[in-house]
Order: structure tokens, then C-alpha cells, then sequence
């Protein structure tokens, strides 16, 4: 595999894992909200960047620092966290590689995401945070990403 074709596969499951957390998060099902106009589409869009930026750090993290493949991806990271305003690009990252359980860092951060949007809480009962529990199907969506990143490493690293 050459390093454009690891690379490619990089952004692939960048892109699909936010996509696929997001999905989980916007099957709201509520019919109030969906004859209000916000539909599952609108919380999937607004979910997409910012899951986009974290599952980058994730990767980041995993990603040997010396290679070209994570100056790559560092670069785009940098440019989407400036379209977000997001200024803690470096602590983020250095709170990836210092903790000892990456893949519950992720999970917390995904989370967190999802359970700060102003339009998610709108049409959840802001009693009912995600929870990791098998019960939150985005906590098992963000679980199984997490396993697919680091196989993907893997099988790139060699």
C-alpha cells in the first residue's frame, strides 16, 4: 500500500466514523421536531465537523509522529479546528497521547460533543445525557469506531 492510498484510507475512516457517530445521535424520532423542521439531517450536519476533529485526534494519537501520513493529516486537523474556533488543538492532542485508555477519552470526547449541542439537547430530555452504556447506541457506534481506527493503524503501520 503505498503512503497516498494509507492516507486516503485515513481520511475514510475519519469521514465515516463521524459520519457514523453522527447518524446515531440524530435518530431522535421525534415527530414534533421533524414537523418543526429540525430533522435528523440538520443534527447529523451539525454533528459532523466537530466528531470529525475529535476522531482526527484520536487517529493522531494512534499514528506514528515521525511519519508523512501524520503531518498529513496533522495539517487538515489544524485547518478544520481553526473553522471551528477551536484553540486547545495541541491539549487536545497531548491529552490523547498522555492518556492511558485512548479509546475511553474518545468515547467521553464524542460524548461530550453530542451532549453540548444546543439543537441535540432541544429535542432530547436534558435529563438523558449519552451514556456509556450498551443501551446509548451512539456509545456502541463510538466503541466500534474506535476498534476500527486502530486496526486501520495497524494494518498500516506494517
Amino acid at each position: 500500500m503505498t503512503d497516498d492510498d494509507k492516507l486516503a484510507t485515513c481520511y475514510q475512516i475519519i469521514g465515516d466514523t463521524a459520519t457514523e457517530i453522527s447518524q446515531a445521535y440524530s435518530d431522535f424520532g421525534d415527530l414534533v421536531g421533524y414537523y418543526m423542521g429540525q430533522t435528523s439531517t440538520t443534527m447529523q450536519l451539525r454533528l459532523f465537523r466537530p466528531l470529525a476533529l475529535e476522531t482526527s485526534l484520536y487517529l493522531l494519537s494512534l499514528l506514528d509522529t515521525t511519519s508523512e501520513i501524520y503531518a498529513d493529516i496533522l495539517e487538515e486537523t489544524k485547518k478544520l479546528a481553526e473553522e471551528l474556533e477551536v484553540s486547545s488543538l495541541e491539549e487536545s492532542l497531548t491529552a490523547y497521547k498522555q492518556e492511558p485508555d485512548r479509546v475511553t477519552h474518545f468515547v467521553t470526547a464524542c460524548q461530550q460533543i453530542v451532549g453540548s449541542d444546543a439543537l441535540w439537547l432541544s429535542m432530547r430530555r436534558k435529563d438523558t445525557p449519552p451514556q456509556e452504556t450498551i443501551s446509548d447506541r451512539g456509545y456502541v457506534v463510538i466503541k466500534r469506531a474506535a476498534e476500527k481506527i486502530e486496526e486501520m493503524v495497524e494494518s498500516i503501520s506494517t
